[in-house]
């Protein structure tokens, strides 16, 4: 059974176990929570095990985490969403290679009778303003993932205060916040794949989508030299993940289970 916060692929496959039919270390991925509460994960790893013969043990959390983990050694191999932050640590010599592999976009969610709050809002900052005067709650992630990353730039260029008393904190994955957003009757930022894929009973609908501000791109991280302990596997994921098989798993995900695709392979 999958667990949000790790799990280990048990496939073994082809000449890359170790010898005597014993497994080689898993490759550790760090991985931002909305790759796994997608459920995209859970057809990238067994794919990129049969392929490689690689297993792979995966520690789901948010991307400054992933981040740091890479940079630390403590992961092999990272696969975040927090564009600035992954310049930064690429700049600083913290992590090595970038390579960006998928993209989708952030939503802004919540309860359908809440449409009007948002409607004629011409940008996400517009949105986001509306949601400020309205009376409604938002919740706000805090846990220094990705989608907490953006959503501070989106209120910082809004011109609203993050700590403002309509924004409730939380710590937690997307699919935590999405469930904490349909019981508080609240707003919430979201990636569109964990979105479509969780909301089930929520309760919640696509109040607001679209424009660049809400794009939202996913790359491979490699460690840096002096912190590599499985180089090759990390540039192996990469690599998987840019190749074609890796970009069918990833361009057709979704297309059975919500009708339509929940992610795009990058050029």
């Amino acid at each position: 059974m999958w667990t949000r916060r790790a799990f280990t692929s048990l496939v073994c496959a082809g000449l890359a176990c170790a010898g005597g039919g014993e497994r080689a270390r898993p490759l550790r991925l760090a991985v931002t929570t909305s790759v796994h509460d997608s459920g995209l994960l859970g057809v990238l790893v067994p794919a990129f095990t049969a392929a490689t013969g690689r297993t792979v043990e995966v520690s789901a959390v948010g991307s400054k985490r992933a981040i740091e983990l890479l940079a630390l050694g403590q992961a092999d191999v990272a696969l975040t969403h927090s564009p600035v932050e992954e310049a930064q640590a690429q700049a600083s010599g913290r992590v090595g290679a970038r390579t960006p592999v998928m993209r989708n976009a952030y939503v802004l969610v919540g309860p359908p009778r809440y449409t009007g709050v948002v409607a004629g809002a011409a940008d996400i900052r517009g949105a986001l303003r509306a949601v400020a005067v309205s009376g409604r709650r938002f919740v706000s992630r805090g846990d220094d993932s990705g989608t907490h990353q953006r959503e501070l730039q989106l209120w910082a260029a809004a011109g609203i205060p993050a700590e403002s008393a309509f924004i409730l904190p939380f710590t937690g994955g997307m699919a935590e916040a999405l469930g904490l957003a349909a019981r508080e009757h609240a707003f919430t930022l979201s990636d569109r794949a964990t979105f479509l894929t969780r909301r089930g009973d929520l309760g919640l609908a696509i109040l607001f989508q679209g424009g660049s501000d809400l794009d939202n791109v996913y790359a491979v991280l490699e460690p840096a030299p002096q912190t590599a302990a499985d180089a090759e596997g990390a540039r192996a994921f990469a690599e998987f993940l840019r190749s074609p098989a890796g970009r069918r798993l990833v361009g057709s995900y979704g297309v059975e289970t919500v009708g339509e695709p929940l992610f795009t392979p990058v050029e």
